[in-house]
């Protein structure tokens, strides 16, 4: 298994508990959370309440995701998988494993990020009165997620290809 994935995820927690900490203080009491169309709020919460919200979304949700598919992935042995005779023959199940996990926690890297980056939005949103979300920001970021989620995909089914020497 390798380790950099881990250590990235493992900084990317930490920056996201440090960041929305840090920065959480500069909410109102009652923050915008849910915003209409056209970028006002529709709903609100207690700075509390978001505090653990977004807690959970960018720490508590990614590290569910993992640990689940480390515990899955780790002991599986039957899995749909692009050439799954090869990928999971006795000698080579081990390696399939790994790399399973390598890429959830790097998609928990990226859920951090998301996460992070919401947060960052919110707080934009709250610098006027009333708070306004930038549906433009919003957007990009979905595409953004999106466009590295596909990436994501494209990178795991390459990597279940078969060897070129066989």
């Amino acid at each position: 298994m390798k380790k950099i994935p881990w250590i990235v995820f493992g900084l990317m927690l930490l920056f996201a508990i440090f960041y929305v900490t840090r920065t959480v203080s500069d909410m109102p009491p009652l923050v915008a959370s849910h915003f209409d169309g056209t970028g006002y709020p529709s709903a609100y919460m207690t700075r509390s309440f978001y505090t653990k919200f977004v807690l959970g979304m960018s720490v508590g949700l990614p590290i569910a995701m993992v640990t689940l598919l480390t515990l899955v992935y780790s002991n599986a042995r039957d899995m749909k998988l692009p050439n799954r005779d090869y990928w999971l023959a006795p000698e080579r199940i081990a390696q399939t494993r790994s790399l399973l996990i390598n890429y959830a926690v790097w998609f928990g890297s990226t859920m951090v990020a998301m996460a992070c980056y919401v947060h960052w939005l919110e707080l934009g949103a709250h610098r006027s009165v009333p708070p306004h979300l930038a549906n433009q920001l919003v957007g990009g970021g979905l595409l953004a997620f999106f466009l590295i989620t596909v990436g994501w995909i494209a990178a795991l089914l390459s990597a279940f290809r078969l060897p070129r020497n066989i």
